[in-house]
């Protein structure tokens, strides 16, 4: 199960200007934010089957292709 603590702590590692933070939904994650970058696309993974380093990795690649 991926803890979203620790993706938001790489997320924040990442990109440290910005406010983006990974929330788990219901077989996906979308992204919050206060900059403006709430309009990331949601992936469509499953929380609590993926592993913390691999969700890091997809939520990272998500970000840079929107960014």
């Amino acid at each position: 199960m991926a803890n979203f603590t620790v993706v938001n702590k790489a997320i924040k590692a990442a990109y440290p200007l910005l406010d983006i933070e990974a929330v788990r939904g219901n077989g996906y994650v979308y992204f919050d934010s206060d900059n403006g970058f709430d309009n990331i696309p949601s992936i469509m993974i499953h929380p609590t089957a993926t592993k913390t380093e691999d969700m890091i990795r997809v939520v990272l690649e998500s970000i840079e292709q929107t960014l």
